[in-house]
């Protein structure tokens, strides 16, 4: 019977992985329906393509992706025409080629092939990158678990929005969470010159990897003389990144800074604590949460990677990456994984650290579940042929909530190993006073 059962426990987030994709392949088909209605004839539809096309001019051609040239192609190719700012119908997502010019390097190999094999190709890269991140940061969180449970940990995560939309539309923020979490299960290992590098090539996408960078670097200095190599070889891997990119193209660095208020402007950039606080609350919440992160990084600074300590201050600034990045995109949130996993392996310590932590971890839950249970009822409506595309937006609405409810669930763990710290401390120092 316990066989059976084992056997059993991928079986629902199986399905309900399908009911997901399936539930967004329809929301792509629904955009898609807009832009044709709104004049636009066949489309490139993936977050791939800008970068794609940028980098095969810049390599075959010489020319520059930043320029406006470029950008009018993308447009061409990923939307049908280039977008019409005097038409109200448009869309305002201008789809530059925003990311450091080093990204080329990524995609040299692809720009021979059409971009119909690219997308494929690269799917299928991100959706083995997206299963590797989970099991290695189960790894790295040392969750002890069986084969079926294991599996089922990596259906639900392909079943989140975040994992669904990001390996649809071939989002490089999903190959950003690979190479992260790859770099963390490299400490765990002390292969310290392959996490720096990792870490270098995760600057593809600065925004998702700063946060993580910036903590790992303080935690190789605490102990410079065994982990100076993290360093030594994250900056020299990225000064020959942006130097190699120099030379094919002079002054990129100006160009790309030069693109990001426009980037903000045309992305609409937010963060979900103004989003949900406003600008004053939002930013006093923000102050609360930098002190959080900073008084975790401190604590973790000198602790092993296999340390409690360790985990939760990785796994606290993940969360708060996803939750100062100014987009609300569900991609982003593909970061979330190690703090979700810390909540299913540390859940009975929650659980004793009273009503409060036990509804931060519930709400926590319920932010997730939302998605999950209306994504799939949609799914289920579109299969039976009574789809209403204005619900179709409903598995989004907690979308802001999920980050902040997760950090909330994971501030009980960071008091409860402060509480212990202190507590073996008093304890230590009385074993002292007893044997003077």
């Amino acid at each position: 019977m316990k066989t059976s059962t084992r056997y059993l426990v991928p079986v629902l987030p199986f399905i309900l992985t399908l009911l997901m994709w399936g539930y967004y392949a329809h929301s792509r088909q629904l955009m898609a329906q807009r832009l044709t209605a709104s004049g636009f004839p066949e489309r490139n539809f993936s977050d791939l393509f800008p970068r794609w096309l940028g980098t095969r001019e810049l390599l075959l051609n010489g020319r520059d992706p930043y320029s406006p040239e470029i950008t009018r192609e993308i447009q061409r190719g990923y939307y049908g025409r280039p977008i019409d700012g005097s038409r109200a119908t448009d869309p305002i997502d201008e789809q530059r080629f925003a990311y450091p010019l080093f990204v080329v390097f990524l995609l040299a190999g692809a720009i021979g092939l059409p971009f119909t094999v690219v997308q494929s190709l690269f799917t299928l890269i991100l959706f083995g990158s997206a299963v590797w991140t989970v099991f290695l940061w189960i790894q790295v969180l040392g969750f002890k678990a069986v084969r079926s449970k294991i599996i089922a940990c990596i259906l639900f995560t392909l079943a989140t929005i975040p994992y669904v939309e990001g390996i649809q539309l071939q989002q490089l923020s999903v190959l950003v969470a690979f190479l992260m979490a790859a770099a963390v299960y490299a400490l765990t290992k002390e292969k310290y010159v392959l996490a720096g590098f990792l870490l270098a090539i995760a600057t593809i996408k600065p925004q998702l990897s700063i946060a993580l960078i910036g903590f790992v670097l303080l935690w190789s200095v605490s102990r410079w003389r065994f982990r100076k190599m993290v360093w030594i070889s994250f900056l020299t891997v990225l000064i020959l990144l942006i130097s190699a990119s120099e030379i094919l193209l002079p002054q990129w660095p100006l160009e790309f800074l030069g693109g990001i208020p426009p980037y903000l402007r045309y992305t609409q950039a937010t963060t979900s604590i103004r989003e949900l606080f406003g600008t004053v609350g939002g930013t006093i919440v923000l102050l609360f949460l930098v002190a959080i992160i900073v008084a975790a990084g401190w604590r973790a600074k000198s602790e092993p990677v296999d340390s409690d300590d360790f985990r939760l201050a990785i796994s606290l600034v993940l969360v708060f990456s996803c939750i100062v990045i100014p987009s609300l995109a569900p991609h982003n949130q593909v970061l979330l994984v190690p703090a979700f996993l810390l909540l299913v392996k540390d859940r009975r310590r929650i659980r004793g650290g009273g009503r409060i932590a036990r509804s931060f971890w519930s709400a926590a839950w319920l932010t997730l579940i939302w998605p999950w249970a209306t994504g799939a009822l949609l799914a289920i409506t579109l299969l039976l042929n009574r789809a209403n595309p204005r619900l179709w937006d409903a598995p989004l609405a907690t979308n802001p909530l999920i980050p902040i409810t997760l950090f909330a669930a994971l501030i009980p763990l960071l008091m409860g190993q402060a509480k212990y710290v202190q507590n073996d401390g008093t304890t230590r120092r009385q074993e002292t006073n007893r044997a003077q």
